[in-house]
C-alpha cells in the first residue's frame, strides 16, 4: 500500500530542510550573511525533519505489518538506507577537495564515514574513540534508526498491538523525567533522564504522532486521533525546549506542519496539491538530498558569489540547489536501485548457499 500524498510531504520537508540551511543554517560562512535569516520559512525550515519523522511513524507502522519478523525488517530498512548513504559518502569524499569551504571542515581520514555508514553516533564515545562529523546532518539518520530497532523489537516481541502504546510510553516517559530533573530537580532520576537522551527519546513524539494518525487511518476509532493531536501538542511544546527554552514561534510553527500532515488525509484537494508532479519529484529524491545538500551547498555558494559577483545574493544558492538536484536524482534514479539489487543479490545468494551446505 503506497499512499502517494506521502511522498508529496517528503517533498516539502526536503524542500524546507535545504531552504534553512541555504539561507538561515550558516549565516557565518555564506556570502549574504543572515540577510534571509529572519524570513520564517527559511528560519524554521529545519522543522522539516520533524515532518520526516511524522511520515516515518506512519509508514513504518505501514512496513511492520508486511514483514514477518524483526531481522528482515532491519533488513530491509538497511538495504533502504545503507546504499545511498554509501553513495552519498563516497561522493563526499571525493570532493572534499573541491568543497574544501565546508562548514563541517575536512574530515582528517576514512573513521568520520563510519558513524554515517553505522547510522549509529554513540559507539565511538563508548569506545572513547574522537571522531569528527563528517556531516551534521546524519544526527536524524542515527535517531531514525534507533527508532526502527525500538518499534521493530517491541512489535515482534509484544505483537502488533502494543507498538504504539509502547511508542506514547516512551515520549511521555521522556515529558515526565524531563519535567522532574529540569522543573523539580529530582537528581535521583538523572540516570534515567541520560538513558532517555542516549534513546533519543524526545523525538519519540512525532514516530508515535505519526503511528496513531495511521492506527486512525486504519480503523478510523477517534480515539487515536485524539492521542494524534495530544502527541503533536506536547511534541511541538518541546522542540527545542532543552537548549533554547519555550518559544511561541516554534511552537506554532512546529503545529501548523503537523496540521498539514494531519489533513492531508482527511482533504482531497490537499492530497491533490501534494501528488504534484514537483513535490512527488522532491520527495522521491529526498533521502540522497538530504544526505550530500549541506556542506556541498554551503560551498557551492561561496564559490558562486566569487566567481559571480553581480548575480542577486537571493539567487546566489539557486545554482547550488540544481546541481545538488541534479545529482541526488541520479543516486535516486540509477545509482541507488543499482547498489540495491547488488546488495540483494550478494546477501540472498550467500543465505541459499548456507542454507544449502547446511542441508
Amino acid at each position: 500500500m503506497r499512499i502517494l500524498h506521502l511522498d508529496g510531504l517528503r517533498g516539502i520537508a526536503i524542500i524546507l530542510v535545504v531552504l534553512f540551511h541555504a539561507y538561515a543554517g550558516w549565516p557565518s560562512q555564506v556570502p549574504y550573511g543572515n540577510t534571509y535569516a529572519d524570513v520564517t520559512v527559511f528560519k524554521l525550515g529545519w522543522l522539516g525533519v520533524e515532518l520526516f519523522f511524522l511520515v516515518s511513524g506512519f509508514v513504518i507502522s505501514i512496513t511492520l505489518e508486511k514483514t514477518e519478523t524483526f531481522s528482515l525488517f532491519i533488513y530491509k530498512r538497511w538495504l533502504r538506507l545503507f546504499p545511498a548513504m554509501l553513495i552519498a559518502t563516497v561522493l563526499i569524499y571525493a570532493t572534499l577537495a573541491i568543497f574544501h569551504e565546508r562548514p563541517d571542515g575536512i574530515p582528517p581520514n576514512l573513521l568520520s564515514a563510519l558513524p554515517g555508514l553505522t547510522f549509529m553516533n554513540w559507539w565511538p564515545k563508548l569506545l572513547n574513540i574522537d571522531i569528527p562529523q563528517l556531516e551534521v546532518a546524519f544526527w536524524t539518520l542515527y535517531i531514525e534508526f534507533k527508532f526502527y530497532v525500538i518499534a521493530g523489537l517491541t512489535y515482534y516481541l509484544f505483537g502488533k498491538k502494543y507498538l504504539t502504546p509502547v511508542l506514547v510510553f516512551l515520549f511521555a516517559l521522556w515529558v515526565v523525567t524531563y519535567g522532574l530533573t529540569t522543573q523539580l530537580e529530582f537528581h535521583s532520576l538523572q540516570l534515567l533522564a541520560n538513558i532517555n537522551d542516549a534513546l533519543s527519546l524526545k523525538h519519540f513524539g512525532w514516530f508515535a504522532a505519526g503511528s496513531t494518525c495511521y492506527r486512525y487511518y486504519q480503523t478510523g476509532d477517534r480515539k487515536w486521533m485524539i492521542t494524534t493531536l495530544l502527541l503533536i501538542l506536547f511534541s511541538a511544546l518541546s522542540v527545542r525546549v532543552e537548549t533554547e527554552g519555550f518559544n511561541l514561534e516554534v511552537t506554532l510553527s512546529a503545529l501548523a506542519i503537523s496540521a498539514l500532515f494531519i489533513l492531508s488525509f482527511k482533504l482531497t484537494f490537499l492530497q491533490n496539491m501534494l501528488q504534484s508532479r514537483l513535490l512527488i519529484f522532491f520527495g522521491t529524491i529526498s533521502y540522497p538530498l538530504y544526505l550530500i545538500h549541506n556542506n556541498a551547498m554551503i560551498s557551492m555558494i561561496i564559490k558562486i558569489e566569487a566567481s559571480a559577483p553581480w548575480l542577486h545574493s537571493f539567487l546566489t544558492p539557486y545554482p547550488a540547489i540544481i546541481v545538488l538536484v541534479l545529482a541526488a536524482y541520479i543516486i535516486a534514479n540509477y545509482l541507488e536501485p543499482w547498489l540495491s539489487r547488488f546488495f540483494r543479490f550478494q546477501i540472498e545468494s550467500n543465505i541459499v548457499k548456507t542454507k544449502a551446505d547446511m542441508s
